[in-house]
């Protein structure tokens, strides 16, 4: 049943929206933030746009900051780390694809996003969905066939606040079977037009010992290129991995590991 709840939302949303301004042609689009397709680790609503190909670096270090790091390691930069490379294409300015690969259980993310509407004067939110498949390749993974499917909502509120909410099912996680949960997101602005960018997943209600991950990211926009600065408990970048608050990297409420993304944008007009 919950599988269901991201499609039922979305069937409640579009009877409010005006139908002219489903008509692509009909009305403007509020300007977007550059927030990008991916928050921190979970998606936005927002697409590449046609004929474009985005290119996404991601690195989360080991060891937390608060556990052992110092200046001898680096405050934890001289451990090992989980490394994330991603390429995703704007087959329309609604459609994208995307593949994803996490170095931790050699985990990849094969994953479609279809912007529906986004937000306009007369339009409250803009909203996607997408659907793909995780499919960690580690020998032992249990069920490493793990589809999901998300509803993806943000809310411009002012230049550079945007509210995210993400409810998302997925078939497999670490521990659990048809997790459901709802991740959050939350950017404000800053001078030189940066962003800090937050990322809230609560603990999963149907797990014992399942744990809130959070995440913290100071955003640079520049020439075609995002750079984020990460800090934050969880080194899960999957779907998979992120909702059960189980991921099988293991972390704590309390660890603050760095890290880093890299986007960078091609237009092949």
């Amino acid at each position: 049943m919950r599988a269901l709840i991201p499609a039922v939302l979305l069937a409640a949303l579009l009877p409010a929206i005006p139908a002219a301004a489903q008509d692509a042609g009909s009305y403007d689009p509020l300007r977007r933030d550059p927030l990008g397709t991916v928050l921190i680790n979970g998606p936005t609503p927002y697409t590449l746009g046609s004929r474009r190909l985005e290119v996404l670096f991601t690195h989360r270090f080991q060891q937390p900051v608060n556990q052992g790091g110092d200046s001898h390691n680096l405050w934890g930069l001289d451990s090992g780390a989980d490394v994330g490379i991603g390429l995703a294409w704007g087959v329309t300015r609604h459609l994208d694809l995307s593949v994803y690969r996490a170095s931790f259980q050699e985990d990849f993310e094969l994953a479609g996003k279809f912007l529906v509407f986004e937000q306009a004067p007369r339009v409250p939110l803009t909203v996607a969905v997408r659907a793909g498949l995780d499919h960690p390749r580690r020998p032992g993974v249990e069920d490493p066939n793990r589809p999901f499917a998300q509803l993806l909502l943000a809310r411009k509120l002012a230049p550079g606040v945007n509210l995210l909410v993400s409810p998302s099912w997925v078939r497999d996680t670490p521990r659990l079977r048809n997790a459901f949960n709802v991740p959050l997101g939350l950017s404000f602005p800053l001078p030189g037009d940066s962003l800090i960018e937050v990322e809230y997943i609560p603990a999963n209600r149907d797990l014992d010992g399942s744990l809130d991950a959070w995440h913290v990211a100071l955003s640079k926009s520049l020439g075609g290129h995002i750079f984020e600065i990460v800090a934050g408990n969880s080194r899960a970048t999957t779907v998979d991995q992120m909702l059960g608050g189980d991921s099988a990297a293991g972390f704590r409420k309390r660890d603050v590991r760095l890290g880093f993304n890299i986007v960078r944008d091609f237009s092949f007009q």
